[in-house]
This record gives C-alpha cells, structure tokens and sequence, in this order.
C-alpha cells in the first residue's frame, strides 16, 4: 500500500490529558489549569503536516478544583485546538476517582482505535500505559512516545513508584520517541528512533514589539517561582543593578510568590508582578519587553529532566534571552541565546547590567538567531519528524 493510500485510513491517536477553554466551557465547573497547550498545539500540526493523517485526541476527565462530593462525569465529545477530542466517562470520588479512570480510560481507548492507528502516548504515565497494554491486545497499532516531561525520575513517592512502574512496560511497546530535553534519551531503547523536540519557534510579527524608552530595558520572568528555576537568584540580583536604566516584570506562581510580591511593593515601580495572566495579555507583555530570563539552576535535577519552554516564547517574541547553562539550553539554542556561568546573583547582575549597555547592538543579531533556531519552526520540525517516522518505519 502506497503511503499516501495509507494516510486515507491512518489515524494519529493522542492519548493525553490537555485540555483548551473548548472543554473548560463544557465541563461547567473549575478544573486545574492545563500546562503546555500552546506547545502541544504546535506538536499536532507539525505531526499533521508531517504525516498527512487525521488527529484524535482521546482523554480522562480532571478532578474539580474545588467540589469534593462524588460526581458522574458523563464521556464528552469536544476539541482541542482543531482536533476533535474524546473524553471518557469516571466516576470523580474522591481516592477512587484515579484507579476508576485507568479501567474508563482503557476501555474507552479500545473504542475509539483501530488497526493501523500511530498511538501518541504523553509521558510516562500509568494511566496510558494499561490502556495502551488493552489496546495492543486488541488492535494492530504502532506506539510512538512524547516523552515531554521526566520528572518522575526526580519525584518520590507512590507517583514516583507508580511512573517507574509505567516506564518498565512501555519501554517495549515503542516504534519511536520524541524528547523534549537530550538527557531524557538516556532513559529510552538505545536503536530506538528518536527525534529531539524541546519547542517549537514561532517568530511573531515585529510590526507591534516596544522598544527602550524613558523606562529603560524590560526584562522578563514567566514561570514557576521558585529557588530551582532561580527566582531567589533573582531577586537578589535586582538589588545589585544600577537605581534607573530597567524595569523587571515577573509572571508566574510558586513558592516564592509572597517573596516575588514584597519585592514589586518595596521596589518603587522596578519590579512588576503581574500573577498568572490570560494567554493574550502574557502575549501583550512579551511584546512590550525586551529581554527573556531564564534562571534555572544547573545544579538542580529537574534541569536533567526537562527543558524550559518559555525560552521558545521568548526568541519567538522577539526578545534577547538571557539563560543559565541547565537543561542543555546552549546545546539546542546555540549562540541564539546570551549565557552567564556561575549563577550567584552578582554574577546573573552583571550579565544583566552588560545587556543593558549592549542593546541596541544586539538587536541587530536577530536574524542570526532566526536561523540557527529554523529548526525548531514549524516547518523545520514538520521536516525532521517526517524524517523520524521514515526510520521508524511509519510512513
């Protein structure tokens, strides 16, 4: 059979919990919000695009964020993103609502694959790993990992247990693997086919991105708070830069929060602390700054484990990035990012301080990094997945 008869009847199955607004308005009450969607949006049309197959995703319903009563969650038919999206019926009882998911979920995964079907499993996960074991039985398919996230080689606990557990039979199971982070392929088969995929660059129109005025250069902090990403760091860094010149706009939530908040009171308009934002007013922020930071510390495991995303949205917007070393940041971005070596606050200020007198020069190098990250668009993944599925023997 012809590849491109093949496509006609082959389907690409996500098995993933990633949810849009598109659910949040069916579900009717509060579920924890979802991370990553925006990169597991571009990761289906550069499969998309790659394969030429039509997309499912296939999901569990999340706990409430408040309700605490036992409640019948019916199976919803909805999307995510473009692609439509099957979520299986549970009962949500509290420490019953997990173990009855894995046997909802499993059998809800039979139901809706069919033979010839490339599974898409999302992590490591117990619960995809038994409905993907179900459907093996049942179905001719093909299993290809996202192996997005390792950070049940660092948790403890019955998580920990419980992922180990999901790593030793699914490891059998696969035809090929995409990594977010070069050191997760150390946990995978070695002849196993793998493709690199830490984020996808997007470049943004420039027609609305500020530059430095009165206020000075705005740097950038979005994500977690806390001392493994560097927050602390940070702050302590503030403190050594020069009383005019910047501004330093925090997003995120975390640990250090109520540290991140006494530091935007006591700073007279330095430091900004804007929570966590609504998609298109984070996406206002990007564009009214200058310059990314990513602080994440080397020393700390989960740089072993995964990779900063918001690197990608920062180069996709336009910013400088200032990064750390971790997670192998200078390996996939090369010369695309600007990097400090010790990480002490003196050390990250006068990084900080050197970008300030070198800005205007350094935006001139924008091209340069649009190209050394052009394997990381959509059509420079769209090509290497392609190529991976080649080798692995799914086209």
């Amino acid at each position: 059979m012809r590849m491109t008869e093949r496509t006609k009847t082959r389907r690409i199955v996500l098995l993933s919990n990633s949810f849009d607004e598109q659910y949040d308005s069916v579900r009717g009450e509060e579920i924890p919000p979802t991370l990553a969607i925006e990169k597991r949006r571009r990761l289906l049309q550069c499969l998309e695009l790659a394969t030429g197959c039509p997309i499912i995703v296939l999901s569990s319903p999340p706990k409430a964020s408040k309700r605490r009563l036992p409640r019948w969650l019916p199976p919803v038919e909805t999307r995510f993103d473009n692609y439509p999206q099957f979520i299986c019926a549970n009962w949500d009882i509290p420490k019953l609502r997990v173990p009855l998911s894995w046997l909802f979920y499993a059998l809800h995964v039979v139901r809706h694959t069919r033979d010839d079907d490339i599974i898409l499993i999302d992590n490591y996960e117990i619960l995809y790993v038994i409905a993907v074991w179900a459907v093996r039985f049942r179905r001719r398919v093909r299993f290809v990992l996202d192996y997005e996230d390792g950070r049940h080689l660092i948790d403890k606990g019955v998580y920990f247990v419980m992922s180990r557990q999901a790593e030793v039979l699914g490891r059998p199971l696969l035809t090929a693997a995409l990594v977010a982070a070069p050191a997760l392929q150390k946990r995978l088969p070695p002849q196993l086919p793998v493709e690199l995929v830490p984020g996808f660059y997007v470049p943004l129109s420039d027609s609305n991105r500020s530059h430095p005025s009165n206020n000075g250069l705005r740097f950038l902090y979005s994500g977690s708070l806390d001392k493994t990403r560097g927050v602390d760091l940070l702050l302590a860094a503030v403190e050594l830069l020069p009383p005019s010149g910047w501004q330093l706009h925090i997003t995120g939530a975390g640990e250090l929060e109520e540290q991140v908040r006494k530091s935007a009171q006591n700073s007279t308009q330095r430091v900004l602390f804007h929570g966590k934002l609504p998609a298109k007013r984070y996406e206002q922020l990007l564009c009214e700054c200058h310059v990314g930071l990513n602080c994440q510390r080397t020393s700390d495991p989960i740089s072993e484990v995964t990779f900063p995303s918001k690197i990608f949205s920062y180069l996709g917007s336009g910013l400088v990035v200032l990064s750390s070393r971790a997670s192998s940041v200078p390996s996939i971005c090369a010369e695309a990012c600007f990097y400090y070596d010790e990480e002490t606050p003196s050390n990250l200020a006068r990084a900080m301080r050197q970008l300030m007198e070198d800005f205007p020069n350094l935006q001139e190098k924008a091209k340069q990094r649009a190209a050394i990250m052009d394997k990381y668009s959509l059509a420079g993944t769209s090509s290497r997945l392609r190529s991976l599925f080649r080798r692995a023997k799914l086209a």
